[in-house]
């Protein structure tokens, strides 16, 4: 295995944030790093999980569906308003969810 690749293991119980490889593989992702996933006792199947997973987490499948066609200029900027209002709705429905909650 390359020092570039990276790996996602589960991290030790009580690991810090920076310990964890999570935050790490999505950065590589980004710069067009190879994804690995090792398997390990658990079997393949826990590996696959966990690599649909990490898919998920990147939105590579949307972006490779988003790229299929060409966007126009005029449908892509009504598509970033469209996801950036949602975006403001979940955040705000999150925020009242944990202020509701404190009272």
């Amino acid at each position: 295995m390359s020092d570039e690749a990276t790996t996602i293991e589960h991290p030790p119980d009580g690991a810090t944030p920076a310990e964890r490889t999570y935050p790490d593989a999505r950065r590589r992702a980004r710069r067009g790093q190879a994804l690995t996933v090792v398997v390990d006792d658990r079997g393949i199947e826990a590996a696959l999980r966990l690599f649909k997973r990490l898919i998920l987490k990147e939105g590579l499948l949307k972006d490779l569906k988003r790229h299929a066609h060409f966007e126009k200029p005029g449908d892509r900027r009504r598509r970033k308003q469209r996801e950036a209002i949602r975006r403001l709705r979940r955040q705000a429905s999150r925020t009242r969810q944990r202020l509701g909650e404190r009272e």
